[in-house]
This record gives structure tokens, sequence and C-alpha cells, in this order.
């Protein structure tokens, strides 16, 4: 969310190494070679028009959810040839989305440099939808660490809002230790109207400030408590 105020600036953010992918190496090489060759596929997963083929013992073994999915899938056959499954996915309207989850599943191409980088942030949404809704928690890493990427006062807005929609509590904390940590982002970010749309942000940084400041709430509200409770007391004596 740009501002019309100043330019951008940049946030430097650190969320250290990346988990180690559990479905990495070994046999999955040659099954992502398969794949690629569209052979002995037996999925087709469909996102709007676009279909990407797979295979559903892979993707099966990414996680229990997508295997309790593929499993109650209807098994097709056509003159007694069993045709391959259709997992249709409402839940995002992205292809890119769902290549980054195959690529998150089978690994990428060896010597390709992949860099997990979507082309938006809506995008990284999707891939968010699809990681919580298969329960896919590499890809989830991912996409979470992608929020941290890149941010600066221009999008630092939609990256708490997606924090805030997918419950990724720890990155959403690390963006805001790093704001209250430099007062001319801060500052930048205070006199974007965009923030009176994100309360739940807006009242987490005050309450931030504060406390820079010295300035306790809990401590104050606990004071207000007591005064108003002699007052109380007076007025009925």
């Amino acid at each position: 969310m740009a501002t019309s105020e100043a330019a951008p600036m940049e946030l430097h953010l650190e969320l250290g190494p990346m988990p180690a992918d559990p479905h990495a190496g070994g046999i999955i090489d040659g099954l992502r070679n398969l794949r690629e060759n569209q052979a002995l596929c037996d999925l087709v997963l469909e996102v709007g028009e676009q279909r990407f083929l797979a295979h559903k013992a892979v993707l099966a073994s990414a996680s229990p959810r997508l295997c309790e999915c593929l499993l109650s899938l209807p098994s097709v056959s056509k003159d007694g040839m069993e045709q391959k499954s259709v997992l249709k996915l409402t839940e995002v309207s992205s292809p890119e989305a769902v290549q980054m989850m195959l690529t998150c599943i089978y690994g990428p191409s060896a010597g390709d440099g992949f860099e997990y980088n979507p082309s938006s942030g809506e995008i990284n949404r999707d891939v968010l939808r699809l990681a919580q809704h298969f329960q896919i928690q590499h890809l989830q890493d991912q996409a979470a660490r992608w929020l941290a990427k890149g941010l600066s006062t221009a999008n630092v807005l939609e990256r708490l809002v997606a924090c805030e929609e997918f419950g990724l509590v720890d990155v959403r904390e690390k963006i805001l230790e790093q704001l209250t940590a430099n007062p001319d982002a801060l500052f930048v970010l205070a006199k974007d109207p965009a923030v009176l749309k994100v309360p739940a942000v807006l009242q987490d940084l005050l309450v931030r400030v504060l406390n820079l400041l010295g300035c306790d709430p809990s401590t104050q509200r606990s004071g207000q408590s007591k005064a108003q409770g002699k007052q109380a007391k007076k007025a009925g004596a």
C-alpha cells in the first residue's frame, strides 16, 4: 500500500535459514522427472481452466490432509480402463500458486536455481490458502517468509494484513518489532490513511509506541480502575 506523502523506505528483516524440507531428495527426483514428462500421472489438478498432471501417491505423501482428499475422490473408468482422477481446487484462482505447491512437493528441477518468488501478494495469499487447506507446512513456511522479503513502508500494511488473515504470528511479531525499532518508517506508516483500515495493527503499534515511551497501558488501565473504585466508595459514603 503506497503512501502519497513519501517514497517507500526499505525495512530489513532476517528470519534465519529455512527449515529442511522432509520431502526433498531420494526417489522424489525420479518422480519429478516422471511428472515433467507427464508419465504415469494418475491425477489432474484443476484451477479455473488450467490443468496440472501429478501422481496421487506423491501428493498424498505430502500431508495427511491431502491424502484424505485424494482418497475421497471417486474412481473413474472408461472401457474397463481406469482414468485420471480430478481434484478441483476451488479455494484458489491462481495457476501460479498451484505450480508453486507442486514445486514444493516434488522439489525444483536440478540446477534450475529455483527461488520461491510469487509475482504478486495475492498469488502468495493463494499459496497460503493451499498450504493451510492441505496442511503442507513447508509450503506455508515458504509463503510466510516471503512476507518478510523486500519489506518496505509501501507494502508493510499489506503484509501485516496477510499475517492477520493466516495467523502467521511469528512473522507478524517480527515485522512489528522492525517497525517500532525504526521511528522514520513508523512515522511514514502513521501518515498513511490506509492504516485506519487495519485497526488491529494500528492498536498494536500504538501499544508498542507507548511502551517505548515508558507508558504501560495495562498499568494505566489498572490505575484508572482503582481511582474509579475509590471515587465510588467516597460517593457511597
